[in-house]
């Protein structure tokens, strides 16, 4: 669990219908707090086809789940990717 003010990779996969990882349109990465309340919305780095990653840093607040999501289109489709990650005071 990242403790508040860690640095953490935020990591993403897209594929197609073909389950072969595939570049999407309009690529996004939202990021929630507890309450699901966006509060960061930022463009990823995409090292290589279909995979992203963003390195972001925990934000102070309450001890609470934080929600984060991948958003991009495939063909036309959206295509959505989400995960969430508990954020601690100390360990």
């Amino acid at each position: 669990m990242p403790l508040i003010g860690d640095t953490i990779r935020l990591k993403g996969e897209f594929k197609d219908f073909d389950e072969n990882y595939a570049d999407p349109d309009d690529v996004k990465l939202v990021i929630y707090d507890g309450q699901k309340r966006q509060i960061e919305e930022s463009t990823p780095l995409n090292p290589e086809v279909g995979k992203y990653y963003y390195d972001y840093t925990v934000p102070s607040g309450s001890t609470s789940t934080m929600y984060f999501e991948f958003i991009g289109t495939i063909g036309g489709m959206p295509v959505v990717g989400r995960k969430s990650f508990e954020r601690k005071w100390s360990k």
